[in-house]
């Protein structure tokens, strides 16, 4: 069996593909032109600073449209002879990825695909799929195991984060210019949130520094896995240039509150892939966790 995951899941390509995973691409729009690049590409990371740049000015726009079948069907012919588990992130978010895939797969029966909708979205489509090689590791899983461990993990599925940029926000048509200039001045900053098979990131409060908002993260953590009764979490954080620190210092909170309550965990730190950058902008760093139950 091979993973196919699309680069929503923020895993870091040197990671990918030691686990063995193949990555599919989101196209990549600026100013509403094409822009080249590709996840595993030598160039990868200057083209990710240099569109970084570009977004950060004002007159400038990033966006992105649903995967392409010549990209499902590059990922599927690296696998062609194999069953194939296509993990993806939420459909609901993405109607032009969910149409080009129902199309695609009734399309060409000769690719062995079931798809798996992690109906979350950023670091959680890599939380649930770290989470499902970590027991992998443990036992020899068939590809309905592998299904039925992910529709599991699916409801105990969570992305929070912190995002800096909030007139990126406004620019892109999320917020008003009274509301972007006015937080801006007051040095607060939006938490995000997605909860389990929402699909959807909200804002549930405001901080005025990372620390304040990891304490927060922490304590709702803790809360989940007392309430699940579980000891296992596998984390997976993204963050755009300029803002490791925030995870760093989220996984020196994490593995003390682990050890501490005698949690299993893994944390995993990326630099964001391209495709959140159109929506959360140049500023942001966030965390998908999975709570093994």
């Amino acid at each position: 069996m091979k993973i196919i995951v699309d680069t929503t899941c923020q895993i870091d390509p040197r990671l990918a593909k030691e686990l063995g995973l193949i990555i599919i691409d989101y196209p990549l729009y600026l100013n509403g032109e094409e822009y080249e690049h590709r996840y595993d590409a030598p160039d990868n990371l200057e083209a990710k600073k240099k569109y970084i740049e570009q977004i950060k000015d004002k007159k400038s726009k990033g966006s992105t449209s649903g995967i392409t079948a010549t990209e499902f069907q590059r990922g599927c012919d690296l696998c062609k002879d194999d069953e194939i588990l296509l993990i993806t992130q939420s459909l609901n978010n993405t109607q032009a990825t969910a149409n080009t895939l129902k199309k695609f797969m009734n399309d060409h029966p000769e690719y062995n695909i079931k798809n798996f909708d992690t109906e979350i979205l950023a670091s959680g489509v890599g939380a649930q799929t770290l989470a499902l090689i970590r027991e992998m590791k443990n036992k020899e899983m068939t590809r309905e195991e592998c299904l039925a461990l992910l529709e599991k993990n699916r409801a105990n599925a969570y992305v929070v984060g912190i995002l800096y940029d909030l007139f990126y926000l406004h620019r892109s048509g999320r917020l008003g210019l009274a509301k972007a200039a006015m937080a801006s001045a007051m040095r607060l900053y939006p938490l995000l949130s997605s909860t389990p098979r929402s699909g959807e990131l909200k804002a549930t409060g405001k901080v005025r520094n990372y620390k304040q908002g990891n304490a927060r993260f922490l304590d709702a953590i803790k809360g989940q896995m007392q309430e699940r009764n579980s000891h296992v979490l596998t984390v997976n954080m993204s963050y755009s240039p300029g803002h490791k620190k925030e995870c760093e210092h989220m996984k020196e909170l994490l593995y003390s509150a682990a050890e501490e309550l005698g949690w299993h965990l893994e944390v995993y730190i990326h630099l964001t892939n391209f495709s959140l950058l159109p929506h959360m902008g140049p500023d942001f760093y966030e965390m998908g966790y999975v709570i093994h139950t």
